[in-house]
């Protein structure tokens, strides 16, 4: 009916606006009233009345019928069938249904919802309408057909099924559009958006918000959770599932009529070009991008005022990034940097953070309506709420600590004082120490009460702002505020106690001094009598009585100053004792000489009547000498003393008998010298009997004074004689006797090596063998020469021979052991023993001979048994010998690798080693890559093993173009020699596709793109040419124009350095910017000088790099361009050696000089080497 009635308003229409036809159908007479109304809003536009008012051709009526007969005959959707569908769609509900729902009570009564509540539920919603697509709607019109079978007009079915699939696809649509306008309405209520609300008490608002979302600080920034991000995200996702949920149905085809069922479309195959899927709306239709621009418009106007919101916080966010703890540190002391703190500093500070607490309370309510969003601030109000109070809280704990720790230092000062005040004295300088520490003790309680004052200001100060305080710290406070009044009183009867005490010790001063002085007179009575004695004979008895005198007058000094300290103490007059020390030094000359007699006279007795081969000649002599100096000195005191006028005392006379008894004595001290020499040997003795005409015995019975009394000093010269020659020889034998003990013990310390199953020498027994060695030599060597070795001879030159040859003997164990070392685990490796056999076998000759001795050492460890194993030496030097061979065999093995793979020469012969040793694992070799390929760390190793790519120092990854199998290529050299290639291929491959790229993509995002060592040297070669250009172009004015061009991409350059860079684009970035600043001066250079031409030397001096074809490229590839650098008339080829991402320093006047140089150099196969000063730009 609605087609029907469109179709008839559409033929009216036409006749109305059309002249023709109402004078054809005699419609005159309504041309007044179409006249009035011309304005009306049916007329068409003048165009459209020209179409309309254009003459037909005759035949028109003819094809009009025609077209008439022929959608008769073609029309398919008048059809029962379509009829049908048409009741299907309007009476199950399909036409008010929606993909989205934005209208039932349980979204509205729920509003605002979370951006992902929202989804969730719009998806629900979706899915439920497309399950009854799919179970209801498509399979009910199914039955439609099977139930009435289909009769197509004009017997085309195809046609037919075509029309049903668009009677279905106009119905999907309908529904589709329908949603969606109902989605727009839904949002639109918010199109218009109200001032920021914050008290919630101006805005009147019409519309409940539709979206919740919470503001929140994240690393001292607001947002929101979640944020406008994911509520457009899901906005949007809900819009696109919607438009998404009508695709895919299966038209309705005569296959599935006759089968009962209807194939569901392969999900790969889209809407637009299956044929059997019912064509339905899509998402880049005009119509769904209207509304996608509309709802985007709607959201990102209703962000301003929740960021308006947002906004309001700012000023209070530095209270996040406070730390309470730092920050009640700079508060701890006061602004003069006293020792509490300063509490109107901190009543200042915490004011202001109250206030702000206050300002965040009332900035706005937790809940805000901002038209679209509910914005939820309570957590964040909490949050910064919370920070300021836990700043506060340890504000006010400074000031409670301060308080607590000043309050317990009160506490434990008068508890010090107090007890040391309560300790009784036992001296009388601690009497006096306590009067001092009473008057002490006054002025500290004062102080103290000063500080109790402050602690209670402190109290009263936590007391204003509320600050919780444990109990604990209230018994602080209680115990010592309390003290003030207690220790009054112990003051008090401190002051009555020391005054006792005081009174007590005077009287005992006075009692001592009174028995001093008694003493004094009984010391002075003992000293008259030893000045009176001057018997010998009692020599013993009279040293003891002058010794013990002398004790007890230094006693009585000692008594005498600690009697003047207590009398300074107590204030009286000193007394004076000047006699006490008179006394002592009297008595000195007195002990030393009696003290000197009796030991003298002693040991005279013992040496002239002991067995005289026990003396020590030495000894006897310097103890004679001590005593003749003594009793000499002595002699001469008593002497001075009688000289004054007094009479010869008997000290004196003892004295001289003294002098004269050591001087007789001294008179036989060249014979005990002779006699007595511990160096005598039996055949001296018989010598001196010869000379003295009888036997000397050396035995218990014949003493000194036996032989004092026969004529030996008639042969004084020729004992002493044959003594200096028993003392020479004496001094030999000891010499051998030392250097054989001091080789008794000493023994090899032998250590395991590794798994090896032998053992190596330790280096310490080694050292001291081989200091003793050059000591002992040497001092063998000496005696041997010496005409006083002669008796020693037999033993003599065995030693110097077993030393010589234990000598040798170590030096080549030594010289042994490193080689051992060194080459042991070198032919381990199964590798290197493939490779040089012949070498290998006479190691392993060797090393059966080196275990063999090592073996023989652990049993017998001694070094000088060592010394006398027989073999020992010749088999040590054969080892040498062995050793040397397979040395030279080894290098020349290295050499050989070397030269097949010459970076080897970059590494020691050990690391070499040990990379041929690990050839099978080639991942074992990552720590030897850095030293062959000085930019890279480390290789990139898949999990076949092939090998990937690289990594430079700096981290910068680069893939190869083509990968290196080293189990392929088999020896070590020869994969490396792969990688090298790999490498040049690989930098050769990706210039030539930066390059490429160069002139395709913006500059700064270029850089970004490429290895910043083919980004240096893309934008190297871009330079040369577009100066070239520039020159053959303009001339000055064309490099001038050019200069300019380089300073605003060295700005450029610049900004983007500023901005967030990785560390890898900053390095590149950085080198560039070196490049660039040259590059521009030399432009300017040039411009300014008036280059005219590109043969100018001021531009065929500069360094500079072409792009060109070679027929022989160092990467090795076939014929084609590669990078080829000139300067003046010198030429040479790009290397593509990977640098990796290094930086550049500067570009310095002297560094293009030493570039022209060393270019001249490399075009004649020369090198060179820069030097000068430094900063100079040696090292660019």
């Amino acid at each position: 009916s609605e087609y029907v009635r469109a179709m008839q308003k559409a033929v009216l229409d036409y006749v109305l606006v059309n002249p023709k036809e109402r004078q054809r159908l005699g419609l005159e007479g309504i041309e007044p009233l179409l006249a009035s109304g011309q304005n009306g809003p049916f007329l068409p536009s003048a165009s459209v009345q020209r179409l309309l008012q254009r003459r037909l051709p005759p035949e028109w009526h003819e094809h009009v019928a025609l077209a008439r007969e022929d959608i008769a005959w073609t029309l398919q959707t008048l059809s029962p069938n379509a009829l049908e569908l048409s009741r299907l769609w309007h009476e199950n509900g399909y036409e008010s249904a929606r993909l989205l729902d934005v209208a039932s009570a349980e979204l509205l009564n729920r509003l605002p919802v979370k951006a992902d509540w929202f989804k969730k539920f719009q998806q629900s919603s979706t899915e439920q309408v497309k399950g009854q697509l799919w179970s209801h709607w498509l399979p009910k019109g199914l039955d439609v057909f099977r139930r009435l079978p289909p009769v197509p007009i004009n017997g085309d079915t195809d046609a037919y099924f075509r029309a049903v699939a668009t009677l279905q696809s106009n119905q999907l649509r309908r529904l589709v559009v329908a949603s969606l306008q109902d989605y727009l309405d839904f949002f639109k209520q918010h199109q218009h958006t109200q001032p920021l609300d914050p008290l919630q008490d101006a805005n009147m608002h019409t519309s409940l918000p539709v979206f919740e979302t919470e503001i929140a600080a994240l690393e001292g920034q607001i947002v929101f959770e979640p944020s406008f991000v994911d509520t457009h995200a899901a906005v949007l996702s809900v819009l696109e599932g919607a438009v998404s949920a009508t695709a895919g149905l299966p038209r309705i085809l005569p296959a599935m009529i006759a089968s009962n069922s209807f194939a569901v479309p392969t999900a790969t195959a889209s809407a637009k070009s299956n044929p059997n899927v019912i064509p339905t709306t899509r998402l880049n239709e005009e119509a769904v991008q209207q509304v996608v621009q509309e709802l985007v418009a709607i959201i990102e106007a209703n962000k301003a005022a929740p960021n308006e919101l947002a906004a309001l916080f700012d000023p209070f966010l530095y209270l996040l990034e406070l730390d309470p703890v730092a920050h009640a540190a700079i508060f701890a002391t006061g602004a003069d940097h006293s020792a509490g703190p300063d509490l109107g500093r901190i009543g200042s500070e915490v004011e202001r953070l109250q206030a702000a607490v206050w300002s965040v309370q009332l900035l706005c309510t937790d809940t805000v309506w901002t038209g679209l969003y509910c914005v939820q601030c309570r957590k964040l109000k909490h949050l910064l709420e919370s920070a300021a109070a836990a700043v506060i809280h340890s504000l006010l704990d400074v000031v409670r600590l301060a308080a607590r720790e000043s309050n317990i230092h009160v506490f434990e000062e008068y508890m010090a004082m107090s007890t040391e005040l309560g300790k009784p004295c036992n001296t009388s300088e601690e009497v006096l120490s306590l009067k001092k520490f009473i008057s002490k003790c006054n002025l500290d309680n004062e102080k103290l009460k000063d500080v109790i004052a402050v602690n209670k200001v402190r109290d009263e100060f936590l007391l204003k702002f509320r600050k919780h305080v444990p109990d604990d710290d209230f018994d602080v406070a209680r115990r010592a505020y309390e003290w003030p009044k207690r220790f009054a009183d112990v003051l008090r009867e401190a002051g009555t106690r020391a005054a006792s005490e005081h009174r007590q010790f005077e009287g005992a001063l006075k009692a001592r001094r009174k028995d001093f002085d008694k003493q004094m007179e009984q010391y002075q009575a003992e000293l008259a009598v030893v000045e009176g004695r001057a018997d010998v004979v009692k020599r013993q008895v009279v040293a003891t009585e002058v010794v013990e005198l002398k004790a007890r007058l230094q006693a009585a000094v000692k008594e005498a100053e600690e009697i003047n300290n207590q009398e300074k103490m107590f204030g009286w007059p000193l007394t004076k004792y000047g006699h006490v020390p008179k006394l002592l030094s009297t008595l000195e000359p007195y002990v030393g000489l009696w003290t000197t007699i009796n030991d003298f006279y002693n040991s005279y007795s013992t040496w002239m009547n002991g067995p005289f081969w026990q003396l020590n000649p030495e000894q006897v002599e310097a103890e004679t000498a001590e005593a003749f100096k003594k009793l000499s000195k002595l002699n001469k005191t008593l002497s001075t003393a009688a000289q004054t006028g007094q009479a010869k005392s008997p000290a004196l006379s003892v004295a001289e008998e003294g002098v004269g008894k050591v001087s007789s004595f001294q008179q036989c001290t060249p014979l005990i010298s002779a006699v007595c020499n511990p160096g005598l040997r039996e055949r001296h003795w018989a010598a001196i009997a010869d000379v003295v005409g009888f036997e000397i015995k050396q035995d218990q019975v014949t003493s000194l004074r036996r032989l004092l009394d026969t004529d030996l000093f008639e042969h004084l010269d020729r004992i002493t004689e044959l003594s200096d020659s028993a003392s020479r020889e004496f001094s030999v034998e000891k010499a051998l006797d030392k250097m054989s003990a001091d080789w008794e013990g000493l023994a090899f310390e032998l250590g395991t090596w590794k798994n090896t199953g032998t053992f190596i020498l330790k280096g310490g027994p080694i050292e001291e063998a081989q200091m003793l060695l050059d000591d002992h030599v040497v001092k063998s060597q000496a005696m041997a020469t010496s005409p006083f070795s002669k008796p020693f001879e037999e033993r003599l030159i065995p030693w110097e021979a077993r030393l010589m040859r234990f000598q040798e003997i170590l030096e080549e164990w030594l010289t042994c052991q490193g080689k051992w070392l060194y080459l042991e685990p070198i032919f381990s490796a199964e590798e290197i023993m493939k490779q040089i056999p012949k070498e290998g076998a006479a190691f392993r000759v060797m090393d059966a001979r080196w275990r063999q001795i090592m073996a023989q050492v652990h049993e017998q460890p001694l070094m000088m048994a060592v010394a006398d194993m027989r073999g020992v030496l010749e088999q040590l030097k054969e080892c040498n010998m062995q050793l040397d061979v397979v040395e030279k065999g080894l290098s020349a093995f290295l050499e050989v690798k070397k030269m097949a793979f010459p970076r080897f020469y970059f590494l020691s012969n050990d690391e070499l080693l040990e990379i041929l040793s690990e050839a099978k694992d080639p991942i074992a070799l990552q720590p030897f890559v850095k030293k062959c390929f000085e930019a890279v760390k480390e290789l990139v190793f898949e999990e076949n093993g092939e090998i990937s790519g690289m990594v430079s120092l700096e981290g910068e990854k680069i893939s190869f173009v083509d990968r290196v199998n080293p189990a392929a290529s088999g020896a070590v050299e020869c994969w490396l020699l792969e990688i090298e290639s790999a490498i040049k291929r690989t930098m050769h491959s990706i210039a030539r596709e930066s390059l490429a790229a160069y002139a395709k993509t913006a500059r700064t995002t270029w850089i970004l793109q490429w290895p910043g060592q083919l980004v240096l040297n893309g934008s190297h070669v871009f330079w040369t040419r577009e100066v070239t250009d520039a020159i053959q172009g303009g001339g000055a004015k064309g490099l001038a124009a050019y200069s300019q061009k380089c300073s605003q991409e060295l700005a450029k350059l610049v900004s983007l350095v500023r901005g967030s860079l990785t560390n890898l684009e900053r390095a590149t970035c950085g080198a560039l910017v070196v490049i660039d600043v040259h590059a521009r001066d030399v432009t300017q250079y040039m411009a300014t000088g008036g280059v005219e031409d590109v043969r100018d030397f001021k531009w065929e001096s500069q360094l500079r790099y072409y792009w060109e074809h070679h027929d022989s490229p160092p990467s090795g590839v076939k014929k084609q361009e590669t990078v080829i650098v000139r300067m003046i008339n010198a030429e040479a080829l790009y290397g593509y050696e990977y640098l990796g991402n290094s930086g550049r320093l500067v570009i310095t006047p002297l560094t293009d000089r030493c570039y022209r140089t060393l270019m001249g150099a490399i075009h004649m196969n020369l090198g060179g080497a820069p030097a000068g000063p430094a900063g100079t730009g040696k090292t660019e």
